[in-house]
């Protein structure tokens, strides 16, 4: 039998044994409906606020810009959808070729609207800033930058665009699933932000919307609930379960940075060794995520071949189907065999070195 190595937290991460406990001990103790009026519900309303506060205390913003949803791809149709309630009269937006398709998606409806689209385009694997600015118009809605691109790991200099953002006096979305608890972030870089509870070890269903600007309008209607913008009835466990990944996961911080640097240093060097694989991975990347291209192998084929050893990595982000091109690795590399050939590994505080080991051990059988 096959000992499975489990190298695709990118696409999603076990939940952490702690958030699990406290998770139980809010469906057992503090399960009351929150909207609720009685002594059990405010003392449950009182926990899962208490949590909701630290988790927004250690993301440095005020916890009213906090709004959950059931995930990340909810978060992005609502902030993008909900600007254009809000600014009927803006009917153009800027992003990038590079977005999650939970951003990507919206965008095209958008467009079937009416509403234009144009991408920055990039220059050898980074953002045309200036084009950019050339681009910002008197009816743009937002510009839309993904923060960590999910298949190389590129990071986009989200700081800068914000800069020039405010210089227009345009708002700046970023879907920071892939950023936040995984490195440092800054939310006063952003006028909006989606992150995921199921990338940092978090229960799946869950995510959240921050605004930092209090400006659109809900999707969801049915009565004031934790934020005017949701309504519905608060999942307690779910948001306690979030709140408590994203405390794990930013006091520990650093410690995790450190032991995912190495491992994808050590599964670099040991790749580059081999003179048969070719690492995509930008120099502006994240740790967790790296990208490696199988010259002249299909990628779609080599994840099965991989999956049959127990090894268990990516083509591309989950949610982007059977694409034989990746768009992203084409971007960085500026190489068609590469984006042909290139698979994701993902790694994790969890993973150890000798699953690096033995992975590379599985690469030299599977390409000979």
């Amino acid at each position: 039998m096959c000992v499975m190595t489990y190298l695709d937290y990118s696409a999603s991460t076990p939940t952490s044994l702690t958030v699990l406990e406290h998770m139980h001990r809010i469906e057992r103790e503090y399960f009351a409906n929150i909207n609720a009026k009685h002594a059990f519900a405010l003392r449950s309303k009182e926990v899962v606020l208490s949590y909701i506060s630290k988790m927004a205390s250690l993301l440095n913003i005020p916890s009213e810009s906090l709004v959950f949803t059931s995930g990340a791809t909810e978060s992005n149709n609502m902030i993008l959808f909900g600007l254009a309630k809000s600014n009927p009269h803006k009917r153009h937006i800027i992003s990038t070729s590079l977005e999650h398709h939970s951003v990507i998606s919206p965008l095209g409806e958008l467009q079937k609207l009416g509403y234009e689209l144009d991408f920055i385009p990039y220059l050898h694997g980074k953002l045309d800033l200036e084009a950019l600015k050339k681009l910002i118009r008197e009816d743009t809605l937002c510009v839309s930058v993904i923060a960590v691109e999910s298949e190389t790991g590129l990071v986009h200099p989200l700081k800068a665009i914000k800069a020039i953002c405010d210089d227009y006096g345009v708002p700046l979305h970023s879907d920071m699933t892939q950023a936040v608890g995984k490195i440092p972030v800054d939310f006063n870089n952003v006028t909006y932000a989606s992150f995921s509870s199921h990338k940092i070890y978090g229960p799946k269903g869950i995510g959240a919307c921050v605004l930092m600007k209090d400006d659109i309008r809900p999707l969801i209607y049915g009565g004031r609930s934790l934020s005017k913008l949701r309504s519905g009835t608060p999942p307690n466990a779910l948001i306690v379960g979030f709140a408590q990944a994203v405390i794990e996961a930013l006091e520990d911080l650093e410690v995790r940075i450190s032991i995912v640097t190495q491992l994808r240093n050590q599964l670099t060097q040991k790749c580059d060794a081999l003179k048969i694989v070719h690492v995509n991975t930008p120099h502006v990347g994240v740790p967790h995520i790296c990208n490696l291209s199988f010259m002249h192998h299909d990628r779609h084929e080599l994840v099965n071949q991989f999956s049959n050893h127990g090894f268990y990595v990516s083509a591309s982000s989950a949610c982007s189907g059977q694409e034989n091109v990746s768009k992203a690795v084409l971007t960085v590399s500026e190489n068609m065999d590469c984006a042909t050939s290139s698979l994701r590994v993902s790694l994790s505080h969890l993973t150890s070195e000798s699953d690096i080991d033995s992975f590379v051990q599985v690469i030299k059988k599977v390409i000979q």
